[in-house]
């Protein structure tokens, strides 16, 4: 079945028929490679696109194609519904039948010429003579035979004029009888002479009239047998070359004489039909039998003029021929019908021609594009309909109207006049119109237009084959916007404030004056990014851009970077510290609050400045110089500027040689764990443990973590040290249970880039699998901040791990805007108070009553919400029993110890276990 199915794969390939296959809307599915020669474009450009022409199932059609090189050709199409498994889908087979089609026109040129012989038939000769010989009547066709005008043949005599002398002792007594009361002399063929004296061979018939008493007259009628034998010679040709078939129905004997052409149009040889009428009725079309059989009885009855029929004949193959069928009668000597004689000519090609061109018709009324025919003046004379739907004109509107008359057109001027001399020269004119619709809207128009020649090649009409492409056309120019702007604020971007900065640079480099480029970046805007949601974080960057370019100078640029990073180009200053003023009413304008949604939000902005020509000359250094003092302004904290200087460059080398550091330091296994002990406060026993990184360089010795890990947040590190952490955790923990030490739950922080990996389950697992480790000895921190990030995904994430056996803490509660709505619904076991808030509380919680009343607002809410609350930062007894005082349980601190490696923790639980705390 597979071998069968790639044969048949292979056919459709190869099939010299273009072939596709469309979904129930029409669009293309499939396309073969010979329907992409067809059609001049690539598979993949098929794929898609609507296939545009109405066709009815399993009913052949013609539709016309504009091609680049052949102009427009014919395609036969056929289409045949199918099931592909649950698809409804069409096959549409499409041939080119251009040739044919020349065919059939060379075809109906030979029928013009037949028909055009049919109607000369040669011209007679008529003479009447008395019985002496004397001329009385000599008709013009016997001037032009004989030689002899009239009045020169009307003074002489037969034996003088046309007879030979050999004949004319013969013709006397001839004569002479026919006088006497005997026979006319026979009809038959006779050499008589010209007036020059030349023979001519002619067909002569014979008939006596008396005129009056004794007055008989004798008529000849001459044929000029040579003219017509060249004549029957050159008809025979016709007959033969337009495939004429000729018949002669005896109506006496009832047999009737087919040609051989008559037998051949239906594939029958000479011997295989006989001489009866039934050979003709009997091979009728059922549908048109009585029909055709009646009007030859009618024509029998009263013949008038000819009888023409269309009509459908059996082939010899079983399939039905259209023939055109023409009669006339012979009327016999009795005045009755003796012989009717005609001819039969196959127009099947003609009738589907005629089928094509209706559907032809149909399908560019129908087309997709728009169609529009004028005359060479430029006079509309067709417009389909969907130049009616795109438009809103009727037919009736324009029918008549110069083009130009539609509105003001584009190309205009000297462009519009080379669309006639290139139609000249190529033959095809391509291009774009801006036009006008009825009700005065403009739109574009990708238009194509050719002549039409008729057969002596003279152009007598034009086709215009257009596209309405203005949706495209503003979307070109919105991709051309934003290839030089921010999408979301609409301000410049980074390409086009280089652009703006080196323009801005030559500008003061010839008028002597300094410019600043200053690096502006928002004070934690991730925070409310991650706890409003990022709609939100959108809507303030779009307010900041706006505020930006209301408060900045006349002249100033404001671009975005991406992210929250946006950088002004800061014009005509005389000195470096004219930036300050510049930077502080930006600042004092950024002290109103942006409102979001309904949340009025105040938000402040750190920003590095560097200054031309002075700090660089070059626009890219002296952007990446801002950058570097922006860097050193955001560890000054918030609400901070910063000039660059060159110590600047030397921190970011440090800062990268620090990165650098920190990856082959994952690679040596520079990295290992402390823990510290988390413990209930009332007794001082340890209830759990939280892993700490620590790093210890083989030059530079331990490296704080304050210095590395914000660093590895930074640049995604951390997505690669976070799992080493808890390898190493699990590790350990397998290393004290074969120790004997005491089982408690050991805390890892889980950064919220790794949180928010899509993954995170699956590589969690993984771990533990490998290290043997349940869940449920695993509880992962995150800040708050993390989990107020994309809060339905959070819970999702939440409540997949909490299934697998794993718990959760919100770690520096209290920092970010959480929304108690979202944090309830949050499946996590406990909440971390910030250390900043423990710590503030120094010796004596009473003077800081501001925090006091934080931790009593965070602890009050844990109970409420059946959270565990731990302490953070516990460094004195006092904060100790503050804690215990208003109901927070467990603490970790340095009160009690700081993070030690894991052999200390070890001695310590045993220690514990030895002497239990009371």
């Amino acid at each position: 079945m597979q071998l069968w199915h790639e044969h048949f794969q292979q056919i459709v390939e190869e099939a010299s028929d273009a072939i596709l296959l469309l979904d129930t809307n029409g669009t293309i599915r499939y396309a073969n490679p010979s329907a992409a020669r067809l059609f001049e474009q690539t598979r993949d450009q098929l794929l898609g696109y609507d296939f545009g022409f109405v066709v009815v199932p399993d009913e052949p059609t013609e539709i016309e194609i504009p091609h680049r090189r052949r102009g427009v050709i014919s395609v036969d199409v056929r289409t045949v519904p199918m099931q592909m498994g649950t698809d409804t889908v069409s096959a549409v087979y499409l041939r080119d039948v251009t040739d044919r089609k020349r065919a059939e026109q060379a075809a109906r040129e030979k029928d013009a010429i037949f028909e055009n012989l049919l109607e000369k038939v040669p011209d007679i000769a008529i003479q009447g003579y008395c019985m002496d010989g004397s001329v009385f009547y000599w008709n013009k066709a016997s001037e032009l035979m004989y030689g002899y005008t009239a009045e020169e043949a009307m003074q002489g005599n037969l034996l003088d004029l046309i007879i030979p002398e050999s004949m004319q002792a013969q013709t006397r007594k001839a004569l002479r009888l026919v006088k006497a009361g005997g026979p006319t002399p026979p009809s038959g063929p006779l050499t008589l002479k010209r007036k020059d004296g030349t023979p001519v061979q002619v067909y002569s018939v014979h008939t006596t009239l008396e005129t009056g008493t004794n007055d008989l007259r004798l008529f000849c009628m001459d044929v000029d047998l040579t003219k017509k034998n060249r004549d029957q010679l050159r008809l025979q040709e016709a007959i033969q070359a337009g495939n004429i078939g000729l018949f002669d129905w005896d109506l006496n004997t009832g047999k009737v004489f087919y040609s051989r052409e008559w037998k051949q149009q239906l594939g029958h040889e000479d011997d295989e039909i006989g001489d009866t009428f039934e050979e003709w009725s009997t091979r009728l079309h059922p549908e048109d039998k009585d029909a055709a059989e009646q009007r030859v009885r009618e024509f029998l009855t009263n013949p008038h003029g000819r009888l023409t029929n269309e009509i459908r004949m059996r082939h010899k193959d079983g399939s039905y021929r259209w023939i055109l069928a023409q009669s006339s009668l012979v009327i016999g000597a009795d005045g009755q019908p003796a012989h009717m004689v005609g001819s039969h000519l196959d127009i099947t090609e003609r009738h589907a021609t005629e089928d094509s061109l209706q559907r032809l018709a149909f399908a560019v009324d129908q087309s997709p594009s728009i169609v529009v025919i004028t005359d060479t003046q430029g006079h509309i004379q067709y417009v389909n309909h969907q130049f009616c739907n795109v438009t809103g004109f009727r037919p009736e509107d324009v029918s008549g109207l110069s083009a130009q008359d539609l509105g003001n057109t584009y190309p205009a001027g000297d462009e519009a006049s080379r669309v006639f001399p290139v139609l000249s020269q190529k033959g095809l004119w391509e291009g774009q119109f801006r036009n006008l619709k009825k009700n005065g809207e403009p739109y574009w128009e990708q238009a194509r237009i050719y002549p039409i020649r008729n057969t002596q090649g003279e152009v007598t009409h034009y086709i215009k084959l257009a596209e309405d492409i203005t949706d495209k056309k503003e979307l070109s120019e919105r991709l051309d916007f934003l290839a030089f702007h921010d999408p979301l604020t609409g301000l410049p971007n980074r390409e086009l404030l280089i652009d703006r900065l080196t323009q801005a640079m030559a500008v003061a480099r010839r008028d002597h004056h300094a410019l600043a480029v200053a690096f502006l970046d928002l004070d934690d805007f991730k925070v409310i990014n991650d706890s409003l949601g990022h709609e939100r974080g959108d809507e303030l960057l779009v307010q900041v851009s706006r505020r930006l370019r209301e408060y900045l100078r006349e002249g100033d640029t404001v671009a975005r970077f991406g992210g929250d990073e946006f950088l002004l180009l800061l014009g005509h200053l005389h000195k470096a510290q004219d930036v300050i003023p510049v930077v502080e009413h930006l600042q004092e304008a950024f002290s109103e609050p942006f409102t979001l949604g309904e949340t009025p939000v105040v938000i402040s902005f750190s920003i590095g400045m560097a200054v031309f020509p002075h700090d660089s000359e070059r626009p890219e250094e002296l952007v990446r110089h801002a950058d570097a003092a922006l860097h050193r302004a955001k560890t000054q904290g918030r609400r901070s500027y910063n000039f660059y200087t060159r110590e600047l460059d030397q921190q970011l080398q440090d800062r990268m040689q620090l990165e650098q550091a920190m990856r082959l330091g994952l690679e040596n296994q520079e990295f290992y764990l402390c823990y510290q002990p988390r413990v209930e406060l009332s007794t001082g026993r340890i209830m759990s443990l939280e892993a700490l990184v620590r790093w210890n360089h083989p030059q530079w010795g331990p490296v704080s973590p304050g210095r590395f890990i914000p660093l590895a947040e930074e640049t995604g590190f951390i997505l690669a040290l976070g799992p080493e952490v808890l390898r190493l955790a699990c590790l350990q923990i397998r290393q004290w249970d074969e120790q004997g030490m005491p089982v408690v739950p050991v805390a890892v922080n889980l950064s919220a880039r790794e949180f928010h990996q899509p993954d995170i389950l699956e590589r969690t697992l993984s771990t533990l699998q490998q290290t043997g480790i349940e869940p449920g000895r695993i509880e992962f921190e995150i800040t708050e901040s993390a989990a107020m990030s994309s809060v339905e995904r959070t819970i999702e994430t939440l409540a997949q791990m909490n299934a697998r056996g794993f718990h959760f803490s919100i770690d520096d509660f209290g920092t970010a805007y959480s929304s108690l709505n979202y944090l309830k619904r949050l499946p996590v076991q406990a909440i971390k108070i910030d250390q900043s808030f423990v710590l503030d509380l120094q010796d004596n919680p009473e003077q800081h009553p501001e925090d006091a009343a934080i931790i009593r607002a965070i602890i009050g809410l844990g109970h409420t919400l059946g959270l565990e609350v731990i302490a953070e930062g516990v460094e004195t007894l006092a904060q100790r029993e503050f804690l215990l005082e208003h109901g927070c349980r467990i603490g970790q601190g340095f009160l009690f110890s700081a993070a030690v490696p894991g052999e200390r923790i070890q001695a310590m639980m045993l220690k514990q276990v030895e002497h239990p705390p009371r």
